[in-house]
């Protein structure tokens, strides 16, 4: 590319130079004279002296050869941001240039000559109050006072309905003087020389502000700042005003690249225009623009000649004097764009408080005095809003989910929003899924942005040290969300054990350039675009040893922490030591349970995320982690990524053919699919049983009979559930584990309950309530207390229900979980439902359906939508109850389990009775009483032949209706199910009937 680029260079050798100042970098040294851009900029200051010296014709000449310079639009072939705003400056460079020379050459008599290109200029921009009023002149020189005045009216017709305000003063005067047929205005003035062209020419204000962005979005709260901020003294208040206000107010817009700091300072400037009537100046100090940056003397002498200033001092101390000298006598907001450091501002900011400057840079500027404003990238709402106006929302279908996966997939980032909107905008056959679709598969999401996007974070991190690049890019392998200080070292490789002083200098270099954020003390972010752009340099510069090499000590880290975290959050979990080559030198101790407790739940975004990724990258510790975590993910309620992280695990273990790690995950995997998946999780249990039977390990064979019990229950097995109970009982107590004893009454209690043993079940909650107080197990007495509430609550108890109901709230509110809250939020909505407060019932349930379908809790969304249809069913709603009893039974046949399918059938034959539906509740009965009876639940067998007793007295069939009735009573009686026996008894003696 380079021999390419000498090729193109060598018929310019005389006036270009190619230069390679230090490795890697290369420069073009060009003769000032060879360039069009300073060529003009060196006639504009040979303007400014020849107007000094009373030259005004010299003047207009040099004004014509550096118009005569121009050829078409700027940069026109060049997209992007920096483009674009250059490309305005130097437009609206060229158009002050014209206007400087038509007003010169007004003043020198040629106003008839002049009438032609005004007018041509006017129909261009019509609200240009300066060329309306150049041109009202012209006319009125040329005894055109007709044309005059028509133009000042049309120009302030349109002023009022277009913009809503007023010609400018200037232009008001200039035309009250034409009314009143002003003879001074036919004379051209004639300045003498030596005159500072300021007392003549710069009168105007002084205005070259980049065109405002059109699709400028949200900013809500930083725009409030910004323009409720300090303004100018004015009025009868000024001498007080400059009492109080001393220094002139200063703003830094600060943020990462391409996050929309320019739009906010040009879309402020536009705003807070009014307020500085001698000016808006814009300056881009190319900080990051792959131009060589302004030195302060430069920049001083772009604001002077902008400005009109006639002679430039030659050092920069006198040109800082002449800029604060003639800021002095002014109101002027100025607009410092792209700043690379400190010392490259203080210099251009003028020294009176009647000015304002706006400083935007990537980078953090520490000016004395200066409000800093660290602009972040949008909002979610902010972002949609912003792609939806570039689109345009025609082309949008409304599907609100599908766009704010897009801009979700941009991070909010406001360049790369503009960019795949534009792009998306000139696809016609492109839909939002499709371009989901496509940043969603992107190996690298950049991949699918405009170039410009790569090129902005390119220039920040060209500035960086060595060390600083080599910390993004390690930083930038992180998959989680965010990285703690020991996760930083770990992945840069620090030696363990020594002050991290090098590492800290690297992160406040990387904080000081906007490419690393720090939301809360010690937890550092890298925005989505920046670790793209990491992921993307690091694949070109490091060795893939050294990036396995680096995610590898991540993982070890978080495996390493996570361990020690579960071995004292959850002492009971049966932990497998860490290998010794995976325990990490920079994972952190914990104190207490309360740390571990909270890291855990702090760290789970970067467990989930590492662990994810150690599927693909690292076998070893995804072998592990799943174990390691398997607490804490049945809490999270994870349920995808925990599927995904068992089925990785379990794979290697078998290949490596790991016994003992293997059993143990099995067991965690069944508990896991415990209450969603009893069939799977029932396989899992007898596998792993087998491989403890096959090692002589007891314990682990306990563990896996109680999940081969809890994966009975949740499929209403009651009879399997009892005989597996009491095996695993013996082994438990044999091994004087308490707490795997308690787990087992635990659900024997259930299995008593779905049984229709009543007293036993009580029996046993009571006793597993007092072994839970006995070990100090408080999150194992909340659950038996919300047992007893349940068992309360079936024999329609609901005072003390409710008792032990409120006593479970209080113990789960400390030591449980979102999942075990949502259960006694349905529980005591049934209470609430019994007791006739059916508002305060249907809120509980559709609470807890909330929270168990966040969860993925499948068995308790089946609870959910069971007592809602109870609830609607006895308000007389019944079409919703039919259709929330249809969604607890196909949910529940789709996890397998019998008794909840059962439960939510008889209700729905309930409804379809009452509704007179006699054959569809016959054959909901019939169905329900087939399941139970398949089942082993005599309790549901009973209700569902009450059920058919009632359809057959409905249609008039009494044989039917007595042997119904008397099997369902004998059942009830069996069951010491009083009150429901104590109903058919009742219905059987209207009848004139008695049971047998």
């Amino acid at each position: 590319m380079l021999s390419r680029l000498r090729g193109k260079l060598k018929p310019y050798r005389d006036t270009i130079e190619l230069e390679r100042p230090s490795p890697g970098l290369y420069r073009l040294r060009v003769a000032p004279g060879s360039v069009d851009l300073l060529r003009f900029e060196e006639l504009r200051a040979q303007t400014a002296t020849a107007v000094a010296q009373g030259e005004r014709r010299r003047a207009v000449g040099l004004l014509r050869a550096a118009e005569s310079l121009w050829r078409g639009d700027p940069l026109a072939e060049f997209p992007g941001t920096w483009a674009s705003s250059t490309r305005a400056r130097l437009v609206e460079d060229l158009r002050r240039v014209r206007e400087q020379r038509i007003r010169l050459e007004l003043d020198t008599g040629r106003h008839s000559d002049l009438i032609g290109e005004l007018q041509e200029l006017v129909a261009e921009n019509p609200l240009a109050q300066r060329l309306v009023a150049s041109l009202m002149l012209a006319l009125y020189r040329c005894g055109r006072h007709v044309e005059a005045l028509d133009l000042y009216r049309t120009t302030h017709r349109r002023l009022n309905e277009e913009q809503g305000m007023e010609p400018s003063a200037e232009l008001r005067d200039l035309h009250q003087r034409i009314l009143e047929q002003d003879r001074e205005l036919l004379a051209a003035p004639t300045p003498a020389a030596g005159i500072p062209v300021d007392a003549t020419l710069t009168s105007a204000p002084r205005t070259n502000l980049p065109r405002d962005t059109q699709d400028f979005t949200g900013r809500a709260s930083e725009l409030s700042l910004l323009l409720t901020g300090p303004g100018p003294v004015t009025g009868s208040g000024a001498a007080a005003g400059r009492q109080e206000k001393r220094a002139l107010p200063v703003t830094v817009i600060q943020g990462m690249p391409g996050v929309g700091k320019t739009s906010l300072a040009v879309h402020v400037a536009y705003r807070l225009g009014p307020g500085y009537p001698d000016g808006q100046v814009f300056l881009d100090l190319r900080g990051f623009s792959g131009q060589q940056p302004y030195d302060p003397a430069e920049a001083l002498a772009v604001l002077l000649q902008t400005c009109g200033a006639p002679n430039l001092p030659d050092s920069l101390d006198g040109r800082a004097g002449a800029w604060r000298e003639w800021t002095a006598r002014r109101r002027l907001l100025l607009v410092l764009d792209n700043a690379r450091d400190t010392a490259q501002v203080e210099p251009l900011l003028p020294g009176s408080p009647n000015c304002r400057a706006i400083v935007t840079s990537r980078n953090d500027l520490r000016l004395d005095g200066a409000e800093s404003l660290r602009l972040d990238v949008l909002s979610a709402a902010e972002a949609a809003e912003l792609f939806t106006r570039v689109v345009g929302a025609a082309r949008l279908p409304g599907d609100a989910s599908t766009l704010a996966d897009v801009v979700a997939a941009c991070g909010c980032h406001p360049l790369a929003l503009q960019v795949l909107a534009g792009r998306f905008r000139h696809r016609d056959s492109w839909d939002l899924p499709h371009l989901l679709d496509r940043l969603s598969q992107a190996v690298d999401p950049l991949d699918e942005l405009d170039p410009s996007v790569s090129s902005a974070f390119r220039l920040s991190y060209e500035e960086l040290s060595a060390r600083a690049q080599d910390m993004l890019r390690a930083l930038a392998l992180a998959p989680g969300p965010d990285l703690t200080p020991p996760a930083v070292l770990a992945l840069v490789g620090a030696a363990p054990g020594r002050p991290p002083a090098e590492p800290r200098r690297c992160i406040d270099e990387l904080q000081d350039c906007n490419l690393l954020d720090e939301p809360v003390l010690d937890r550092y972010r890298l925005h989505e675009l920046t670790r793209a752009f990491g992921l993307q340099t690091g694949l070109r510069t490091d060795e893939p040893a050294a990036r396995q090499a680096a995610f590898e000590r991540l993982a070890a880290h978080h495996l390493t922490a996570a361990h020690r975290a579960t071995r004292l959050a959850h002492p009971h979990h049966r932990l497998l030591p860490l290998p010794p080559d995976l325990v990490s030198p920079y994972a952190p101790e914990f104190a207490d349970v309360d740390e571990a407790s909270v890291w855990l739940s702090v760290e789970r975004g970067n467990l989930l995320a590492t662990a994810a990724r150690a599927a693909t990258d690292s076998p070893t510790t995804a072998a592990l982690f799943p174990h390691v975590l398997a607490p804490s993910l049945e809490r999270w309620g994870a349920r995808e990524p925990a599927a995904a992280l068992y089925d990785a695990a379990l794979a290697v273990l078998r290949a490596r053919g790991d016994t003992a790690p293997l059993a143990r995950t099995l067991v965690d995997h069944a508990a896991r699919l415990a209450t969603e998946n009893p069939e799977e999780a029932l396989r899992s249990a007898r596998e792993a049983l087998a491989e403890f039977r096959q090692d002589g390990d007891q314990t682990g064979c306990a563990d896996a009979l109680f999940q081969v019990a809890r994966a009975h229950i949740t499929a209403g097995d009651g009879e399997s559930t009892l005989r597996v109970l009491t095996e695993a009982l013996g082994l438990y107590a044999k091994d004087g584990d308490r707490h795997g004893e308690a787990q087992c009454l635990n659900v024997q209690g259930l299995a008593l309950k779905y049984a229709g043993r009543h007293r036993e079940a009580v029996e046993t909650a009571h006793a597993t309530l007092a072994l839970r107080r006995e070990i100090g197990d408080l999150y194992g007495a909340a659950r038996a207390y919300n047992n007893l509430g349940e068992l309360q609550c079936d024999e329609g108890d609901y005072v003390a229900a409710r008792a032990y109901y409120e006593q479970s709230q209080a113990l789960m509110r400390r030591y449980g979980e979102r999942r075990d809250l949502a259960i006694l939020a349905t529980n005591l909505g049934i209470v609430h439902h019994a007791t006739g407060n059916t508002t305060e019932a249907l809120a509980s349930f559709h609470q807890a359906l909330q929270s168990h379908r966040a969860a993925g809790d499948a068995l308790g969304e089946v609870h959910a939508l069971t007592s809602l249809g109870n609830t609607y069913a006895d308000s007389g709603r019944r079409s919703e109850a039919v259709l929330h009893f249809g969604m607890a039974a196909r949910l529940a046949a789709t996890i397998g389990n019998a008794y909840e399918r059962q439960r939510a059938l008889i209700g729905m034959g309930d409804v379809q009775r009452r509704s007179g539906k006699l054959t569809d509740a016959r054959a909901t009965y019939e169905l329900g009483h087939r399941i139970a009876n398949e089942a082993g639940i005599p309790l549901g067998r009973a209700h569902a032949l009450e059920g058919l007793a009632q359809v057959a007295l409905a249609a008039g069939n009494v044989g039917d209706m007595r042997r119904c009735a008397e099997r369902a009573l004998a059942l009830y009686r069996a069951l010491e199910a009083d009150s429901a026996a104590d109903r058919v008894a009742r219905l059987l003696r209207e009848q004139g009937m008695t049971g047998s």
